[in-house]
């Protein structure tokens, strides 16, 4: 449970590591491009550099997604309204 809160407290960080997850991940494509273009050894470090990107980028959406449901579980309810009530 603790590495959960972990995960979950610090969203700015979370979203630094989504967008490097994410060009890491743009990287091996463009390099999985390449090499079907030009050298085919070139594909290898592009699907190392995609599954690489793809765990980083899991990991930072679940520390924002885990963020996101604390929070969201975690907030009091606002007070009634005037309409609310039946006259």
């Amino acid at each position: 449970m603790n590495w959960l809160q972990r995960l979950a407290s610090e969203p700015t960080q979370r979203w630094t590591e989504f967008k490097l997850g994410l060009g890491i991940f743009v990287v091996g494509a463009i390099a999985i491009l390449a090499g079907a273009k030009y050298w085919i050894w070139l594909q290898i470090p592009g699907v190392v550099l995609i599954a690489l990107g793809s765990l980083i980028a899991a990991k930072g959406y679940a520390g924002i997604l885990l963020f996101r449901l604390s929070s969201s579980f975690n907030k009091t309810k606002p007070p009634a309204s005037l309409f609310d009530k039946d006259k």
